[in-house]
């Protein structure tokens, strides 16, 4: 398994795979982009394809094609593995202790169940009724069954057992970690029984799970829809219904549509709103915003229009803002979800989302609505609610907006409802906010200026390293190992990034990786690099004459106060010495850089 996996890795480029879900840029030796992995403004991720590896320089996240996929997709090593094998046409050797991973053991036998549900929906008299109501109640069209692969388990426990056990081979134990069945007094009965089956999806394709509806009439006393419990899977507040088919669509438009059930998102995608997902319940969680981001940073949501909706934009608004989006509403006028709407006025669903309100607007206007009259009791009510929405407002400008707006509405005084905002303490429960990173640690100017001088060396020109004028130059710990090894690695070879890297003792890989990935501009322009060079060669030498200025000023106080002094003339002569070769320096044509002392 280890020749497989650097064989794979040999054989992909990270630049591809990352460039598929990023959009990199050229910068010099190596690509750039906005990190997926925390927010900023100014791109700090690097690929490099000389190194096959990334690394961010503001969260500090790195890796190669591989953790890149378990970081970006969420996928697991054997996954990823699969994932990079099957794009290069490797058949990979199975991994020791089972035939099968335990996620692709769960996969396949969801495939299985899902073929066993859609054949006797589309094909076997016990399914009419199932597909008689989905196609003349629900209005869904045969290839848009097909499509979403929508099935039907009938009201008998033991029938998928009979199909998984008896007919394909598997064990028990195995589906019933699949979550599709589940065990009981010694017997094992189809969850799903009786029920509409749409197999859930996770973004690639996978059917990580199930949920079931029933169908009308039947037993009241059950629910309506229950879905597959959490496995190895599925987790129902990472998944995002409908995305497998849908996030080309959502990258080409700019913008995804969140609705709430299977229904709402089939629906809207059969009459043309192939933008859209479904969140699966009543609030849009954390995870699922993360993965969103991956494709837009606009959504617009079409939630049922009932107080659930309601309260579900109110529970997603937060998580969404902190993730940085820009958040719209759809109205749907008298139609209490986007299913009905897609049913009965599809056009009107379409204007809806096109003409989509600000989500302030909404939120206030949903608040103003529900409450009828002028008197002080109906303000004080409405007070409650629309203060810790004015205030939950991050940008200033547009929180003084909706201050004004609510101040002409109650018609009171901005004053009153400024200070209203001001006073008021919010709970501290709250959605979990972006990650956070932990101050990292300061570099001195020293060894920021040694490994800068090996960065451009490596990045532009190698061959330089190998002037005498370098042999004793180095004395930081990094640069001077780092330059040890090439001074080796260099008489018998070419310099070439991946094989010096492949040389490095493992403590060193990732210093020498930095300074490959280091986001500067190029040089450009002749004579540039060597300028360059200059500058920061002549830099150091300035601050190695500060630090042997401040060393022989601390002799000279302690031999003053001992009385010393035919050693403190000496050390007066050193000091007087050095003070001209620094004024020497520092009256050249470079006057010194400036370097930052943070690790970016």
């Amino acid at each position: 398994m280890p020749d497989q996996v650097d064989e794979i890795k040999a054989k992909t480029d990270i630049v591809s795979i990352v460039g598929e879900y990023l959009e990199l840029k050229k910068a010099g030796r190596n690509f750039r982009a906005l990190c997926p992995f925390h927010s900023e403004k100014t791109p700090s991720f690097m690929v490099s394809s000389e190194l096959q590896i990334y690394k961010c320089f503001g969260c500090s996240k790195s890796g190669d094609v591989i953790s890149f996929l378990e970081e970006y997709e969420g996928m697991d090593f054997p996954e990823a593995l699969k994932f990079l094998a099957d794009r290069v046409g490797i058949k990979l050797d199975p991994f020791k202790g089972s035939s099968k991973g335990e996620k692709e053991k769960i996969f396949q036998i969801n495939e299985l169940a899902s073929y066993f549900y859609t054949y006797l929906l589309l094909k076997h008299t016990i399914g009419k009724t199932a597909f008689d109501y989905l196609v003349k109640q629900r209005k869904l069209k045969p290839e848009t069954i097909r499509k979403f692969k929508i099935g039907y388990s009938p009201n008998r426990s033991f029938a998928l057992k009979s199909f998984l056990l008896d007919k394909k081979g598997y064990q028990l134990s195995d589906i019933e970690k699949t979550g599709i069945i589940y065990v009981k007094d010694g017997r094992a009965f189809d969850r799903f029984r009786g029920r509409i089956i749409f197999p859930l999806f996770d973004h690639r394709g996978n059917i990580a799970g199930f949920a079931g509806r029933i169908l009308p009439g039947e037993d009241r006393d059950l629910a309506k829809y229950i879905n597959t419990p959490e496995t190895l899977t599925y987790r129902k507040g990472k998944m995002l219904y409908g995305l497998n088919m849908t996030k080309s669509d959502i990258k080409k438009e700019g913008y995804v549509v969140l609705v709430e059930g299977e229904l709402d998102m089939i629906s809207s995608w059969q009459v043309g709103i192939t933008n859209c997902v479904a969140i699966k319940g009543s609030s849009l969680t954390y995870e699922q915003a993360k993965l969103i981001g991956h494709y837009t940073e606009k959504l617009v949501l079409a939630l049922d229009a009932d107080l659930a909706g309601d309260n579900a934009v109110r529970r997603g608004i937060e998580i969404a803002e902190k993730e940085g989006f820009e958040i719209k509403v759809a109205r749907l006028s008298k139609f209490k979800d986007p299913d009905e709407a897609a049913r009965e006025n599809p056009e009107m669903l379409k204007r809806a989302i096109k003409e989509a309100v600000n989500i302030w607007d909404f939120i206030l206007e949903n608040i103003f609505s529900r409450y009828k009259g002028e008197g002080g009791g109906v303000k004080a009510r409405i007070s409650k609610e629309v203060v810790p929405v004015l205030y939950s407002i991050k940008d200033k400008i547009v929180q003084a907006h909706y201050l004004k707006v609510v101040s002409d509405r109650l018609s009171v005084s901005l004053d009153a409802v400024s200070e209203q905002v001001l006073s008021y303490k919010p709970s501290q429960t709250s959605v979990p906010g972006k990650v956070s990173f932990s101050p990292t640690p300061k570099k001195e100017r020293r060894e920021l200026l040694e490994e800068r001088i090996l960065s451009l060396a490596f990045r532009h020109k190698s061959k330089v390293l190998q002037k005498s004028i370098f042999l004793d130059l180095f004395s930081t710990s990094l640069a001077k190992r780092i330059f040890v090894k090439f001074r080796m690695f260099i008489r018998e070879n070419e310099f070439d990034p991946s094989l010096f890297a492949s040389f490095l003792p493992g403590e060193l890989v990732e210093g020498f990786s930095d300074m490959i990935l280091k986001e500067e501009e190029d040089l450009k322009g002749k004579g540039f690099f060597e300028k360059e060079l200059e500058l920061l060669i002549n830099e150091l030498k300035i601050t190695d004459i500060k630090e042997k200025l401040e060393k022989v000023g601390k002799k000279i106080q302690e031999f003053e106060k001992q009385g010393k002094s035919g050693e403190l003339v000496e050390r007066q002569k050193e000091f007087a010495r050095l003070a001209r070769e620094l004024r020497e320096f520092e009256g050249e044509e470079f006057k010194g850089i400036i370097l930052s002392t943070k690790r970016k």
